[in-house]
């Protein structure tokens, strides 16, 4: 058996494995793999010896190891936010003509990691590294619902909800009808919350763990980015692309 036969065969092995969590015997592996029981035996020796295969003691069944679960995690831990989302930004940017962001929370504020700028007029105070409050903003209020009741009320405790603009939520029980709206639709909408004459829609980024790890916006002009386009072309944009980077994180929607 060549060594480059022997390294598709193990991969197919993982391949095959994968798809069940209960576990094979060697006779159905054999049978799917199409080869002998002795070959098959001698590739899954070495894989466990490895850890990237476990054997039941029970049933005899073969299993993905542990060392496959340290490999995943290793790649999932090196991917970064803004390389994946890169070209999705790009994407909005290019088919709504605004820009667009990508965000992030910590300390319980909203972190501006990645932008893209319009190519029309936006008279907007946004860059990287800029911090905002989240429940006044749309990338905020995305990342808000993922939060639980718990991290919402210690969020409203720590910096309150004041008021920037006459739209502007300020009441708790408001706040949590509109995370509910959020979570239900799966976007976001600053109604010019934040600053006046700006209107946003955002939608959060999920992890392979299905918790919201960012979130990306578009952000123009209220006479511009009107709420018919927000509900009608954007909402479908934003919907798309989140979800496209949400899956490329890992993240399975079931």
């Amino acid at each position: 058996m060549s060594q480059v036969q022997s390294v598709e065969r193990t991969f197919s092995i993982l391949e095959i494995l994968s798809k069940y969590p209960e576990g094979l015997s060697i006779g159905k592996l054999s049978k799917d793999l199409e080869l002998a029981k002795s070959t098959v035996h001698r590739l899954l020796s070495t894989l466990m010896a490895k850890g990237y295969v476990q054997q039941d003691e029970q049933s005899g069944h073969y299993r993905l190891g542990i060392q496959c679960l340290v490999l995943a995690g290793s790649l999932l831990n090196q991917l970064d936010i803004r390389t994946v989302a890169k070209e999705a930004l790009h994407t909005l940017a290019k088919s709504s003509g605004e820009v667009v962001h990508l965000c992030i929370h910590d300390k319980n504020e909203v972190v501006y990691i990645d932008k893209v700028e319009s190519d029309q007029t936006l008279r907007m105070y946004s860059q990287i590294g800029r911090r905002a409050l989240m429940h006044c903003t749309g990338v905020g209020k995305a990342l808000l619902s993922g939060f639980t009741q718990e991290q919402l009320e210690e969020l409203i405790v720590e910096k309150g909800l004041p008021e920037f603009t006459e739209t502007t939520i300020t009441e708790q029980a408001d706040l949590d009808n509109e995370l509910r709206t959020i979570k239900a639709r799966g976007y976001a909408i600053d109604e010019q919350e934040h600053e006046k004459g700006i209107r946003c829609i955002a939608a959060p980024i999920y992890d392979h763990d299905s918790k919201v790890v960012a979130a990306i916006s578009i952000a123009g002009p209220a006479d511009r980015v009107t709420m018919e386009r927000v509900k009608g072309d954007l909402a479908q944009a934003m919907l798309d692309q989140s979800k496209h980077i949400s899956a490329k994180l890992g993240y399975i929607n079931n």
